[in-house]
């Protein structure tokens, strides 16, 4: 099986790196760049187009509705944040929504991945 490529875009610095530690951990991943910019993270996806986006929604200068609106050809989309709700989400094209609170191993998010991306 090909690997699949994932772009994560997070302001938070330490979560990022949580994300990158657990991504290492998941053999089927390729962390292809992960950003605490949204503007370089969206330029990171037109390029690369990744097959999988962990987003965040609420970030600095372009929140994640934005950046999903940006782009294109969009990936696969997991949202994984602290501040908002899935039942508060709009009405937008996500594939899965994660509580950060509740997202406490890799295990957790491998199976969001698979799940996601049908394996």
């Amino acid at each position: 099986m090909d690997k699949i490529t994932c772009i994560v875009m997070e302001d938070d610095p330490l979560f990022l790196k949580a994300l990158e530690v657990y991504l290492s951990e998941i053999e089927f991943i390729e962390l292809k760049g992960a950003y605490d910019d949204p503007v370089a993270g969206v330029m990171a996806i037109t390029k690369q187009k990744p097959d999988l986006l962990l987003l965040d929604i609420e970030m600095p200068y372009l929140d994640g509705f934005e950046a999903i609106a940006m782009l294109e050809v969009r990936p696969r989309i997991i949202v994984i944040s602290g501040h908002v709700t899935e039942s508060s989400l709009p009405k937008i094209e996500i594939d899965k929504f994660i509580s950060k609170g509740n997202l406490r191993e890799p295990e957790q998010l491998e199976k969001a991945i698979k799940e996601v991306m049908g394996l």
